[in-house]
């Protein structure tokens, strides 16, 4: 039964939080024999994990710009909806700093309910992304379910935001075992 390993990247809230140190998340991927995946990040571990592969090669999950909405206690706009998600954003940063002390705690059901719940609020405040976003998350999990099919073992980094939606959505398919990572910080 092919194995994927879904690692959460914090990229824009790294500056913010503890994190995987770079050499934790190539330690991971070099111990792992099968496909590799990244989230197209500009990131400080994107780029680490792709200077360390060298010749390896690294698969492009698929973009999910056209439905992003950057974790932001800051309102940009008057309007009821991007208010409640600056207040809910603020209220979220803020449990993350009582729950975040140690890296370890990035991947766990927690963090994935947050983002999850965090989600709901920007596609009732921002129905504009909700197709966007869809469609970048539907794209990656045919490509990594494709490659499953196969036989082959997958390592995936991805945004902590979208995380929960991969991870729900493989663990209901049937001849894919899905891992938490360990990852020792």
């Amino acid at each position: 039964m092919p194995r994927i390993v879904l690692v959460s990247l914090l990229h824009q809230l790294s500056h913010r939080f503890p994190h995987y140190a770079n050499e934790l998340l190539v330690k991971q991927m070099e111990s792992h024999g099968g496909r590799l995946w990244v989230a197209p990040l500009g990131s400080a571990d994107v780029k680490a994990l792709r200077q360390a592969a060298g010749t390896r090669l690294m698969h492009e999950l698929a973009d999910l710009k056209t439905g992003w909405s950057p974790v932001s206690p800051e309102a940009q706009s008057r309007d009821e909806g991007i208010v409640a998600l600056a207040q809910y954003d603020e209220e979220l940063l803020g449990n993350l700093e009582h729950y975040w002390r140690i890296p370890e705690k990035i991947n766990s059901p927690i963090s994935d309910n947050l983002f999850e719940l965090r989600r709901e609020v920007v596609d009732e405040a921002m129905p504009r992304l909700l197709k966007g976003w869809q469609q970048g998350l539907e794209a990656r999990l045919k490509a990594l379910l494709t490659v499953a099919r196969g036989g082959e073992d997958q390592l995936v980094f991805v945004e902590i935001e979208c995380a929960y939606w991969l991870r729900s959505r493989l663990c209901d398919e049937a001849g894919i075992e899905l891992v938490w990572p360990e990852i020792a910080g």
